[in-house]
């Protein structure tokens, strides 16, 4: 999801080489899937976001509510054509300042399940999560990570690491949303 097609040389390339197809989808395609968005379900996400986190820190319920519209929305879209991958220029495309909110939580929900949720319309670590995820059954995750050995933590930049590494079913390692 950007404001441009992906690169068609590497479309074909990947396509040829893995049997995957790449599709761009632009901003209004996401728009339109935003605001359609069943309420229910995105109320339900974001009232899990909220109760399952051990804490919430920055955001306000509207910024989680926001992210969860964007995670059906995504649902949604990759539901209508048939895809197991999203990646999306995040901050590029102005999401905040259409009202809209971040795939971030969107990502973790998708990498939770055995999909691909990359930030930064980043094809190349979308196609290199892809093929280990199928690999190994364990979701990948692409970050500039941050190591905080004092307190044995690991701080996710780019926020699209799973909570269940050990793959799909398994359990669910506590977080902080902020």
């Amino acid at each position: 999801v950007s404001q441009g097609a992906a690169d068609p040389k590497y479309c074909e390339a990947v396509r040829a080489r893995f049997g995957t197809e790449i599709r761009s989808i632009g901003l209004p395609e996401l728009e339109q899937a935003w605001k359609a968005a069943d309420e229910t379900a995105v109320t339900a996400d974001a009232e899990r976001w909220i109760r399952e986190a051990e804490k919430v820190v920055e955001p306000t319920r509207e910024e989680i509510v926001k992210g969860s519209r964007m995670s059906v929305a995504m649902q949604d879209l990759m539901a209508q054509h048939g895809a197991i991958a999203v990646t999306m220029n995040c901050l590029g495309m102005g999401l905040v300042d259409r009202g809209m909110g971040y795939p971030c939580l969107g990502f973790v929900r998708m990498n939770n399940a055995g999909q691909c949720g990359v930030c930064e319309a980043d094809l190349k670590s979308t196609m290199t999560q892809l093929i280990f995820q199928h690999l190994v059954g364990k979701p990948g995750f692409v970050t500039d990570p941050v190591f905080d050995y004092a307190t044995s933590a690991i701080i996710h930049a780019h926020r699209v690491a799973a909570t269940q590494m050990e793959g799909p079913g398994t359990a669910v390692s506590p977080y902080v949303i902020r």
